[in-house]
């Protein structure tokens, strides 16, 4: 078992870094490194969001609330599918791609800077970004390591060097190109895993109102109304679908695609697959506390339930869907945190062609590095650490978005204090917490209504500096 698990895992990693190298001979120009040259279908910029929407921490840490919650989680869906990716879509994705255009700017940190006309709103956007994205990029690693960890059986160390540099290898060689060619395979296991295990487990249960009835049976919490803590749950999802707006990651898909139609036909496959695969894994990770029983660690729950439930080597395919969540992530992550590096260095530095590709590889593998080092020491529930994230990112950023979007009247200084101010409370609350649940959740709130009513506040005392 162990040579098979060997086998399927060495095949997966040398696949991915065979189709990076076939993408690296397809970056002809910066907008190729950074944007797929702005000229991506609609297919692949569906597959693409959703297998950078969910990390490792939707098969791992979000399913161990499955566990914890029963059936309730069920209600994250409507977050997550509506806000996250269809809204997210409908808003964002048609002013995103059309203002890429007209300002010509192929990242999140130019845009800012861009619109509003102000470098050191850009600056700021960046050092929030490069913080929010590195706690994710983190956790998602530690997710991937975890489950590889139990289920093959090898060393968590070993799981995170594989993931962290393998990962690196071809997001540094093929850029977004490599991202999006590598997203749709790894959108395809997960999709296929995620289906099969919830089939199986309701099977094994006897089907959703057997589920339900033993649930109540040992918390009626765990099957309705009265919900086990309702309000951190509540802040939870609506941070969960709100990164769907303030996640970069997530925004350079609508700056890389084609043309309307095809921005079309992405919002449909996206919230058609969204909506199936994350009510597929919640369905399923509440079987667990009836499969697997109440003396399990919440994050290894559903790893358990994989293994109690489907035949012997099937385990080996559930690590290459957790692997794909977290590395499509990782990649897509990976990507933007070089871009923001990238858009420092360049306010002090002219970067030609030549350079741009190489400070885009070698930053790739520094912070790959960087965050495998601070992956070494997990927390004990990741979910826990991607509050933080979610904090930072769908709450921080969501005003400056928004406001950059579809406003004129908005001033450079009102986003830079907000960001500053906003920032400030995100980190405040958590640590007020000691950054433990769910506290690293409910800074998520003050931190986006801050985000959206202070800017027009500022701007009354300011002047606003429309773009050209």
């Amino acid at each position: 078992m162990i040579i098979y698990f060997v086998v399927v895992l060495v095949l997966y990693m040398l696949a991915m870094i065979l189709i990076g190298f076939f993408a690296m001979n397809r970056v002809k120009s910066v907008a190729d490194l950074h944007v797929g040259g702005m000229n991506v279908g609609g297919v692949f910029v569906a597959l693409s969001f959703f297998t950078t929407y969910f990390s490792s921490v939707v098969f791992i840490g979000a399913t161990a609330l499955g566990w914890k919650y029963g059936l309730p989680v069920v209600w994250k869906d409507v977050f997550v599918v509506l806000i996250g990716t269809a809204l997210a879509f409908i808003l964002l994705g048609p002013r995103i791609a059309c203002l890429s255009r007209r300002l010509g700017f192929i990242t999140i940190s130019e845009f800012v800077e861009k619109r509003y006309g102000s470098r050191l709103a850009g600056l700021v956007t960046s050092v929030v970004m490069f913080v929010g994205l590195l706690i994710y990029n983190v956790s998602a690693l530690i997710g991937t390591a975890r489950a590889v960890e139990v289920v093959a059986s090898i060393d968590y160390l070993y799981a995170l060097l594989l993931t962290g540099i393998v990962t690196a290898i071809y997001t540094a060689v093929g850029g977004y190109i490599a991202q999006m060619w590598t997203q749709v395979v790894q959108a395809i296991f997960m999709i296929f895993m995620a289906i099969a295990i919830c089939v199986v487990s309701l099977l094994r249960v006897g089907g959703l109102d057997t589920l339900s009835t033993q649930l109540r049976a040992i918390d009626p919490s765990l099957a309705g109304w009265p919900y086990k803590d309702a309000l951190p749950l509540f802040t939870l999802y609506l941070s969960l679908g709100f990164l769907g707006w303030g996640n970069p990651a997530l925004l350079l898909r609508f700056v890389s695609v084609r043309n309307r139609i095809s921005l079309g036909t992405a919002t449909v496959i996206a919230t058609a697959i969204s909506a199936v695969f994350t009510l597929s894994l919640d369905l399923a990770s509440a079987t667990s506390r009836i499969i697997v029983g109440n003396n399990v660690a919440p994050d290894y729950s559903f790893v358990y339930l994989v293994q109690n439930i489907m035949p012997k080597g099937f385990d080996a395919l559930f690590v290459v869907a957790v692997l794909s969540a977290s590395m499509s992530t990782i990649s897509a992550i990976l990507g933007v945190m070089t871009q923001n590096i990238r858009d420092f260095i360049k306010n002090f530095v002219s970067l030609d062609h030549g350079k741009e590709i190489a400070l885009y590889r070698i930053a790739t593998i520094a912070v790959a590095v960087s965050s495998i080092a601070l992956a070494t020491k997990p927390p004990e529930m990741i979910i826990v650490l991607f509050g933080v994230t979610t904090s930072i990112l769908a709450g921080v950023l969501i005003g400056p978005i928004i406001y950059g979007l579809y406003s004129k009247r908005v001033s450079p200084i009102a986003i830079i204090v907000t960001m500053i101010v906003s920032f400030a409370l995100a980190i405040g609350v958590s640590a007020y917490g000691q950054f433990k649940f769910p506290w690293t959740y409910y800074s998520f709130i003050p931190t986006i209504l801050t985000s959206i009513t202070l800017p027009p506040i500022i701007t009354i005392f300011t002047e606003a500096k429309h773009p050209k």
